[in-house]
């Protein structure tokens, strides 16, 4: 009999503080209204099988196919939270009237907005919603991260971050990222102040003015452990199986290959837990 039984989630993570500004991360599956711990779970077997229904995150609908992530075509082409300008957000057009939803660009787009350093794959550029950080920051898989400025909108925030990635990278390469402990961290603070010498003036007045802290996360993981970077796929096979090894961003990792969990949201699975594996 399966453990939980419905509509897949993104996996959800938390970040506990252990010491400061260090954070140890914590997982849970979640399936349908159910959540199942999993940082507890390594070296467990866990079984994830896929029942062949999709369903849209948003509305519910049954479809064939999803896109970006759990949502219909329909759902895809009309809501804002699903538009090109959340990928892009220096293209955001809700100040020439033609936003999809103005009530979610007010409560989501609208409000101050951080620029961030994160060391994840790479030091790279970024930005969320203020309030956030440390939940983007483990979606990312980020081993450190550090706030960089603070803008009154999501569009002034991408513009920022469009300029500061004349410099630095603005994606995460999975693979690193998987490949990444975190035991030795980039020196952000320093590219921080690198930054600060090639900054336009028009971005000065954004720039927190202090360093602060530097964040760092550490990952549910077994010792010695180095992941296989297949990427798994339930549409190719419908069962994935295997000893559950680590846990970073929104990858499971087993010892055969790695299973993004966000990328299969909307999928209708069961999840069985079997006894630690020797």
């Amino acid at each position: 009999m399966a453990d939980l039984t419905g509509f897949l989630n993104e996996l959800h993570n938390e970040a506990v503080t252990t010491e400061d500004t260090r954070h140890r991360v914590e997982y849970a599956f979640s399936v349908g209204d159910e959540e199942l711990s999993l940082s507890s779970l390594l070296g467990n077997s866990v079984e994830i099988r896929f029942t062949g229904q999709k369903s849209c995150i948003h509305c519910g609908r049954k479809v064939k196919k999803l896109y970006q992530n759990g949502y219909c075509f329909p759902c895809v082409t009309t809501l804002a939270e699903c538009d090109l300008c959340i990928v892009k957000p220096h293209e955001c057009h809700y100040h020439q009237g033609t936003c999809r939803d103005n009530s979610f660009a007010d409560t989501h787009c609208m409000i101050p907005h951080y620029v961030y350093l994160a060391d994840s794959s790479t030091v790279k550029v970024g930005l969320t919603r203020k309030g956030r950080q440390l939940k983007r920051w483990t979606d990312q898989g980020a081993t450190s991260a550090v706030l960089f400025a603070q803008t009154p909108t999501r569009k002034t925030a991408g513009e920022l971050e469009m300029h500061i990635a004349q410099y630095l990278p603005d994606k995460t390469d999975w693979r690193k990222m998987l490949r990444d402990t975190g035991e030795q961290d980039a020196d952000l603070l320093a590219v921080r102040q690198q930054l600060m010498s090639m900054l336009d003036t028009a971005y000065a007045g954004f720039v927190l003015p202090d360093q602060g802290p530097v964040y760092r996360f550490e990952y549910p993981r077994l010792q010695g452990f180095e992941p296989n970077l297949k990427s798994l796929s339930l549409d190719k096979e419908p069962i994935v199986s295997g000893r559950l090894c680590a846990m970073k961003g929104q990858y499971l990792m087993f010892e055969h290959g790695v299973l993004n969990v966000k990328k299969h949201a909307g999928f209708h699975v069961e999840v069985s837990i079997c006894s630690t594996v020797s």
